[in-house]
């Protein structure tokens, strides 16, 4: 994965909480600390926060944990680097950086399945109301995409924070139309929402993603390129195919509306 749910999680919630909450500080403090957690107890944490132990282990289970062990294993298991483009000076490392997004998007560009590209674009004439959703840099599509629409005239929302993007999904009913951008495909594994869409007035959920992998049965289509997953194609793909989108929906005649 280029970047764990639980990083997703916690800097979504950076961007609600008010910065002097409780839950924003051992938020901020998981998050600055990570690459030291792995002898991290509650206790430790909630004096190095100023909270009581309680509210460490109520943060556990407001971000989808049992324990505050559970959590802790869940940084030490994705533990991660940066991944760095190679080049002895910044003018290497810009053409070696530009080459690696050029390759990426070119590789987007030639896989993506323009038939899906097309029924999505009908399906945003179709519906009046649109969301659109995407965790941390695959929000940036999003953002494009809703950006693109209203210089067109079609409004659509969207929300940055993950956890408020999820309960909008659920909430969602058949007339709305939810379009998902995860570039690994894996934007419902930690917080599966089977239970709250099986429902007949479920709304109609598109992802448009880069890995081709089993997706919930609540998904109803999607929109898939190639890609190699790797951090030098993110957003970048997501963002192409999120243009290609506004101008297939552009290039509808008004019989679609």
């Amino acid at each position: 994965m280029i970047y764990d749910s639980l990083s997703v999680a916690l800097l979504s919630l950076l961007g609600t909480e008010s910065s002097d909450s409780t839950n924003a500080h051992i938020a901020r403090y998981l998050l600055e600390h990570q690459q030291d957690l792995d002898e991290l107890s509650v206790k430790s944490l909630a004096e190095a926060c100023h909270v009581g132990t309680g509210s460490v282990s109520r943060f556990a289970k407001e971000v989808g944990f049992e324990s505050f062990a559970d959590l802790r294993q869940a940084f030490v298991d994705a533990r991660r680097g940066y991944a760095r483009v190679e080049g002895s000076d910044v003018s290497e490392r810009a053409q070696n950086l530009a080459r690696l997004n050029a390759r990426a998007l070119a590789l987007a560009a030639a896989s993506v399945d323009r038939a899906a590209v097309t029924r999505l674009a009908h399906d945003l004439h179709a519906h009046e109301r649109v969301q659109v959703f995407g965790p941390l840099k695959a929000q940036s599509a999003a953002l494009s995409l809703q950006v693109d629409l209203l210089m067109q005239g079609k409004l659509v929302e969207s929300c940055n924070a993950w956890s408020d993007q999820l309960e909008r999904i659920a909430r969602a009913t058949r007339d709305e139309l939810v379009i998902v951008f995860s570039y690994t495909g894996t934007f419902f594994e930690a917080r599966d929402l089977h239970d709250a869409l099986q429902r007949l007035d479920r709304p109609k959920l598109w992802m448009v993603c880069g890995n081709d992998r089993p997706l919930p049965s609540y998904v109803s289509d999607r929109v898939l390129f190639t890609s190699d997953q790797s951090p030098f194609g993110h957003p970048y793909q997501l963002e192409f195919v999120a243009g290609l989108i506004a101008q297939e929906y552009a290039a509808l005649d008004g019989t679609a509306r």
